[in-house]
């Protein structure tokens, strides 16, 4: 795999559902789970830019400062 341009990474915890979900997904499509996980974010990003979209973008109206994440404001030490 290319790993020059991931040079970021996430964790997240699923329930088995969600897991679930996301492997049978994978296995469909022959992919692992990551890239899958990669095509979900790339297709949202089309989805939600402005030049195919036109106004209308998935988040275009939403205010940087309404959206919280939990690991925003976390320490590396919690």
């Amino acid at each position: 795999m290319n790993m020059k341009d991931k040079t970021n990474r996430i964790t997240l915890r699923l329930n088995d559902k969600q897991f679930g979900f996301i492997k049978n997904s994978a296995d469909v499509l022959g992919v692992s789970p990551s890239e899958f996980l990669r095509m979900v974010v790339n297709s949202t990003m089309v989805i939600s830019d402005t030049k195919y979209s036109g106004d209308k973008g998935v988040f275009n109206n939403v205010r940087r400062r309404d959206v919280g994440r939990a690991n925003d404001e976390t320490d590396i030490d919690n």
